[in-house]
């Protein structure tokens, strides 16, 4: 699974999101609200869409997981920081046990 993170009217990104989805499921983010660690959905944008969906359960609730973060050029490292901690937290793994 690779996330990218970063504006849906961003070449860089939609092109990142475009080489990603060639070979794993990949899921479009503006920032970290887009992912909901309580009800496991993540709000993204589908490439070539210009509607934001949800899905439900784009994790794997069990077992191992491997999950892939990148991010436009223009994206701050404080967004993706704060992505990654959702992600980890839809695992059920707190903040403090990544830091």
């Amino acid at each position: 699974v690779m996330v990218v993170v970063g504006g849906y009217n961003s070449s860089n990104t939609i092109s990142l999101a475009a080489i990603c989805a060639e070979k794993v499921p990949t899921y479009h983010i503006e920032d970290a609200d887009g992912i909901d660690p309580e009800h496991r959905t993540i709000h993204h944008r589908p490439l070539g869409s210009h509607e934001e969906i949800e899905t439900v359960s784009w994790l794997n609730a069990h077992g191992p997981v491997r999950v892939g973060i990148t991010a436009g050029a223009s994206t701050p490292n404080n967004k993706i920081g704060e992505t990654v901690a959702r992600v980890f937290a839809t695992r059920g793994i707190e903040r403090s046990a990544i830091v």
